[in-house]
């Protein structure tokens, strides 16, 4: 059966009656106060391309997929890079959760994980090959992990969309001038 989602900026929203089929078919979304699923930009796009949704806008048109995709992408920087590895990591069957509105990193469960009973696995976050990055946003980002005793794992999406993995831990480097 297919859902009727609301478009909205940040998110999509289903008032159905069925959507707790959605949510249990890969636990996807969460129950807002008012008993409605909400979805993320990254499940909306993903249920629309599996055909488990429909999306309308605010005057109840229905919506294309690439419609939905420009516009999530407006709304969110980097969507469709972010979207290529949420996509790839639910295609081999695990669960990921977007960390928070604001972060830019996903939360990897299981495989086939519910939300009772949902082991944690990592932190992901995504890297464009080729773009440079700040090797003390790196530092921090490993520090704090390991603060919170989560794995890290850095996915790289290359220009074909693919995605490499790099499991990621802490690096001290020792100073050596007095040594040379």
């Amino acid at each position: 059966m297919v859902c009727t989602a609301k478009l909205n900026k940040k998110y999509s929203l289903i008032e159905d009656k069925n959507a707790n089929d959605i949510y249990s078919q890969g636990w996807f979304g969460y129950f807002s106060k008012g008993n409605n699923l909400k979805l993320d930009p990254f499940e909306t796009v993903l249920l629309l391309e599996r055909r488990k949704i429909d999306v309308m806008d605010e005057q109840n048109q229905q919506v294309e997929l690439k419609d939905v995709v420009a516009y999530f992408s407006d709304n969110e920087p980097d969507f469709l890079i972010h979207y290529l590895l949420y996509k790839d990591l639910r295609s081999r069957g695990y669960v990921v959760k977007k960390q928070s509105l604001d972060n830019q990193y996903f939360e990897l469960y299981e495989r086939g994980a519910t939300p009772n009973k949902a082991k944690h696995l990592a932190l992901v976050i995504p890297m464009v090959e080729g773009v440079l990055f700040d090797i003390d946003d790196i530092d921090q980002i490993v520090s704090e992990t390991k603060k919170i005793s989560k794995q890290l794992i850095f996915a790289v999406i290359d220009s074909l969309g693919d995605v490499s993995y790099y499991s990621v831990s802490e690096l001290e480097f020792e100073k050596i001038n007095n040594k040379l």
